[in-house]
């Protein structure tokens, strides 16, 4: 598949676009969650505004296609709330936030989630984000802002977003991940590669600062990482278990350990500063193609580009 290098006019015009509020009818545009017809989540459906906890759990409860607003209000609890089939979650502002409060995709596909801020979802309710499920297909996680922060031990909040049990079609882009100790796990555990195998995801303009591992950390499946900025992290990028990623055109900045490749496979292309990778399992010919179109920014503009631009707006 064909990349492009993006140019100077261009970049400007995504960074405009970006900085808009989401448009509630806005379908998948990158990645693996434009394949398999495409991520579409409550368009066509009608527009909610919620303004409390309860709403919203009833508002995505169903599977009928729906756009849920959430308003400019934190909402705050100590649960995790499941998402139906063809929805569209989405943050008024990056006022709109969850405070202890997780989602949860479980076997259920077509699913958008924009704009959002999620902190400090306790390890005993779950993930911020948590995809899971060898029916899920097709969820896009967008423009979002996921932290807790690093005064408790590693196991005091669970994952910021994790995607298991063999889930398809996954994009991840435009997202800020920080202050946390484990960041993104992609794979359930070393002994589910009959279902994590089939995992396809692609991370893309994402920020991870103050992140201590995990950035993400992938098993069995197949994933694309780029146009990405990482800073003041511990350990990075980790390819386990046989999974395959292409890793291009991010930027590594006081990561200790930048891309590990720990009985999985990457593809490095055009990264700056990594750091010799730790017991490579592939051959330096290995080549992964994610197969779809996509452009890759100058790597001199990815920190001001992608610090400015991920998170919610």
């Amino acid at each position: 598949m064909k990349f492009f290098t993006i140019g100077f006019s261009a970049l400007l015009a995504l960074a405009q676009l970006i900085a808009a509020t989401p448009d509630p009818n806005q379908a998948a545009y990158l990645g693996y969650a434009t394949h398999n017809g495409g991520t579409t989540g409550g368009i066509g459906g009608t527009i909610v505004t919620v303004t409390s906890v309860a709403a919203l759990k009833v508002a995505v409860a169903d599977d009928i296609p729906r756009v849920v607003m959430l308003a400019n209000i934190t909402f705050t609890g100590n649960e995790v709330i499941k998402i139906g089939a063809n929805k569209s979650l989405i943050g008024i502002s990056p006022a709109a936030s969850l405070v202890g409060i997780g989602l949860r995709v479980l076997e259920k596909s077509n699913v958008i989630i924009r704009n959002l801020k999620i902190s400090k979802v306790l390890a005993e309710v779950g993930d911020a984000i948590a995809i899971q499920g060898t029916s899920v297909k097709n969820v896009w996680i967008d423009q979002c802002d996921l932290s807790s922060d690093m005064d408790h031990d590693k196991d005091y909040y669970d994952g910021l977003l994790d995607i298991t049990h063999g889930v398809q079609y996954v994009s991840v882009t435009y997202t800020k991940f920080h202050d946390h100790w484990k960041g993104s796990l992609v794979g359930h555990s070393d002994s589910n590669g009959a279902e994590d195998a089939a995992i396809t995801v692609t991370y893309a303009y994402n920020y991870w600062y103050n992140i201590n591992s995990r950035l993400p950390s992938l098993r069995f499946g197949k994933g694309h990482i780029f146009n990405s900025y990482f800073l003041d992290c511990g350990d990075g990028i980790n390819t386990r278990q046989g999974a395959q990623l292409r890793v291009e055109s991010n930027v590594f900045s006081n990561v200790g350990t930048p891309i590990l490749e720990d009985g999985g496979c990457a593809d490095e292309i055009n990264n700056q500063d990594p750091i010799p990778n730790l017991a490579p399992s592939c051959a330096p010919t290995y080549i992964y193609d994610p197969g779809y179109p996509y452009t890759t920014l100058p790597l001199s503009s990815i920190a001001a580009y992608v610090s400015t631009n991920a998170g919610t707006h």
